[in-house]
């Protein structure tokens, strides 16, 4: 769990414009991470109040739903009187990241197999172009914002064929070199705030795995003393809630 996150985490903070491969890498990691530590957080639950874990088959009817996992798992803040801080509360973009990691860990990390059989699938590197323009229009301020293409300037040069400006495909669309890099240099400035977005999600499961299994050692230490589950804290060590860290240090994750 820990090794899948952290190594998405650091992909994504390391990523350069001519690496779009890694982000397949990233999402596939955080979604198995996400996925074992939503289940590890049910299967404490189950023990802390029926010293029962979960059986195999009752976490398999979850399958690799994140946001059935994710919802299961939220009617456990009251419970165990776990309260998020204002600035880890849900927006609207977090509801559509964890969308959209639910939509990849279910059928969309098979993308390049169904393109193959012309099964339909959807690209989740254009959800995600989309969910990080997004971030960058809400989360990156305006003076760091670059500068829009002069679609003019574009124009006069595919009219006069000038050889500096290169056609791509992306998608169904025709796109200018200048479009395309632009978009490029929105991924990167918007990637480290899409960090941060990624550690909200962790954060307040971090507080929850902390408090049940304190719970779970309070009650060991009543009965024989043998501690029934590890410390596992430490496995999260890296979810830091201060965004200026996550979003200027070099080193983290």
């Amino acid at each position: 769990m820990q090794n899948c996150l952290k190594s998405s985490l650091a992909a994504l903070r390391k990523w350069r414009i001519e690496d779009k491969g890694a982000f397949y890498g990233a999402f596939f990691g955080f979604t198995i991470g996400l996925e074992r530590l939503l289940k590890i957080l049910l299967l404490l639950d189950s023990w802390c109040r029926n010293r029962r874990f979960l059986t195999d088959s009752e976490l398999k009817d979850f399958c690799h739903n994140l946001e059935k996992l994710h919802e299961s798992v939220g009617a456990l803040f009251q419970q165990h009187r776990i309260v998020r801080g204002k600035k880890l509360e849900s927006d609207k973009i977090d509801k559509m990241l964890l969308q959209f990691l639910s939509s990849f860990a279910q059928r969309n990390r098979y993308y390049n197999l169904y393109t193959l059989t012309r099964d339909g699938a959807i690209d989740p590197l254009g959800e995600w172009q989309d969910l990080l323009r997004n971030i960058y229009d809400n989360d990156v301020p305006e003076d760091k914002h670059l500068p829009e293409p002069d679609e003019n300037y574009i124009l006069a040069d595919n009219v006069e064929g000038n050889p500096c400006v290169k056609l791509t495909r992306t998608g169904s669309t025709l796109q200018t070199q200048t479009e395309h890099d632009h978009d490029q240099g929105i991924m990167a400035i918007a990637l480290p705030e899409m960090c941060w977005r990624l550690v909200k999600i962790l954060a307040p499961l971090q507080a929850l795995l902390i408090e049940i299994q304190e719970k779970i050692r309070e009650a060991d230490h009543e009965g024989d003393g043998e501690a029934s589950v590890p410390f596992m804290e430490e496995f999260l060590e890296f979810v830091c809630e201060d965004k200026n860290i996550i979003l200027e240090s070099e080193d983290w994750p």
